[in-house]
């Protein structure tokens, strides 16, 4: 059980100062009229609406993990740290009776309540988007990974994180409920399109839709059901009763760790779509008018935009190096578990079913499993005060698809930008999951826009509980500006009050 919680500290120490993963919604950078093709991550139907005729990204990488367990008091806390590889992590001591606790680089929150973690990660490659009249086309690549740990028991992370022998809780019969992760990294394959349905007088009405091959190089979930036990000593666990489930499908050969297992690094395929529809209701009138060349493309204002979407509807079904096991009325008292070390994962499974069943194989359901996309439900809406000022808010809110569904962290966000062809700069405020306000800020200067959900990351005057950074880079080709001598389209659209 110590590799188990060596290898727990340091999977919460890779999310928290990874370099290399991504975010989730980005919210400066989805929301302004120079979205362009970065912008169909909230709503595809917005696509028919953006200042650009042609959007082409050459690439896109964003980070988000946000935990509510494990922190950096402020104190200690030095905001360089986030951008050095080689961080400097404090040391906590924690006491109890004569008895202490050294805990190397994060303290943890203890007020009685299920913990949270969740990681975001998109790395997006070449990417466009092309309006031409009613239809907007888009496409693009990218690497996303999604991991959701989602009310984990307080006294499970404890024992996790400082070790069985963690005193405080020898000795107390825990009942401990419906507790969930699951996780996945995936290649992503997008085709977007989207329509105006209806262009009259102030009023217009699109939809659209993304539709995503995707090809899954590792997943798991667990799903708990509930586990009622007692850590009697450091030695000595006595499990009353546990159901629960857990699947995984690895890249890796679990008799000898060989990583890749030599039969590919993708394990598994599967779909999901995006959908989405727009109202904007405009400050004029436009006629609309014929025209030859795609730059000549009227962009149309409005006095406010509202948008409503399904965001990351589907699943990934893994059938190659899957294993299911189950573990339903489990009740056992484990002795001397703090001596037992795990060489491999078959060895680990073999041992849990003979221990609980007195069969090596009575665990095991299954040679496949089926992980969803973090999928949500999000509400959009724009107000512009003038041609340049405007202020945006969204709504995101989880759905959880089944056992093995990541869940989405939920957030309620008011974005106040300014926004000009060539500079744009906006402030986003959120409620993460509801609870945890936060802070951004975003900056696009020409082709390159760089910003953060989570500015207090990057000051030291709060706990660090996680960070928030995303970036894009693209080449834009705005609606009425031809190439060439001169402008090519003749008079602006006729407008009418």
């Amino acid at each position: 059980m110590k590799q188990l919680r060596i290898i727990l500290s340091l999977f919460i120490t890779f999310i928290l100062f990874s370099e290399n993963l991504s975010s989730q919604e980005s919210l400066g950078l989805v929301n302004g009229n120079y979205s362009g093709v970065d912008g169909v991550w909230i709503n595809p139907a917005t696509m028919t609406n953006f200042h650009q005729y042609l959007d082409i990204r050459l690439a896109a990488f964003q980070l988000t993990v946000e935990n509510d367990y494990l922190y950096i008091g402020a104190n200690e806390y030095r905001a360089r740290d986030v951008f050095s590889r080689t961080p400097v992590f404090p040391t906590y001591i924690e006491a109890y009776g004569s008895q202490e606790y050294e805990l190397s680089g994060f303290n943890h929150y203890q007020n009685g309540q299920s913990k949270d973690v969740y990681l975001g990660s998109r790395i997006a490659g070449p990417g466009f988007m092309l309006t031409d009249g009613d239809y907007s086309y888009g496409f693009s690549v990218q690497a996303r990974t999604a991991v959701s740990l989602h009310d984990v028991p307080e006294s499970v992370a404890n024992f996790g994180y400082i070790g069985l022998g963690y005193e405080p809780q020898h000795g107390i019969e825990y009942d401990e409920t419906d507790f969930h992760a699951a996780g996945m990294a995936w290649m992503e394959y997008a085709v977007s399109l989207a329509k105006i349905l209806e262009d009259r007088y102030y009023n217009r009405i699109s939809a659209g839709m993304t539709m995503k091959y995707l090809s899954g190089a590792t997943g798991f979930y667990l799903q708990g059901t509930n586990m009622q036990y007692n850590m009697l000593d450091r030695s000595n666990l006595d499990i009353l009763d546990m159901n629960a489930e857990v699947g995984m499908s690895i890249p890796m050969n679990y008799s000898n760790n060989s990583f890749p297992d030599g039969n590919g690094i993708f394990k598994g395929r599967g779909v999901s779509f995006d959908i989405g529809f727009t109202l904007l209701h405009k400050d004029k009138n436009y006629h609309r008018r014929n025209y030859r060349r795609l730059c000549q493309q009227h962009y149309d204002s409005y006095v406010y935009r509202l948008g409503i979407s399904l965001l990351d509807i589907g699943f990934v079904r893994f059938n190659e190096n899957t294993i299911v096991h189950e573990y339903s009325g489990v009740d056992y008292l484990w002795e001397n578990i703090n001596t037992y070390q795990y060489e491999n994962i078959s060895f680990l499974m073999t041992d849990l079913s003979n221990r609980f069943f007195r069969s090596p194989n009575e665990t095991y359901k299954q040679d496949r499993m089926v992980i969803y996309t973090p999928a949500a439900i999000s509400v959009q809406g724009d107000y512009s005060f003038d041609s340049d000022i405007y202020l945006g808010g969204v709504w995101i809110h989880p759905l959880r698809m089944g056992k093995g569904g990541i869940r989405r962290p939920a957030q309620l966000a008011i974005v106040p930008r300014y926004e000009k062809r060539y500079f744009e700069v906006a402030m986003p405020f959120s409620m993460y999951d509801y609870e945890k306000p936060r802070l951004g800020l975003s900056v696009r200067f020409y082709a390159v826009t760089i910003g953060t959900e989570k500015l207090g990351a990057y000051t030291g005057l709060f706990d660090f509980t996680g960070m928030d950074f995303y970036f894009s880079v693209k080449w834009s080709f705005e609606k009425g500006n031809c190439p060439g001598k001169g402008r090519k389209y003749g008079c602006d659209n006729v407008s009418f009050k």
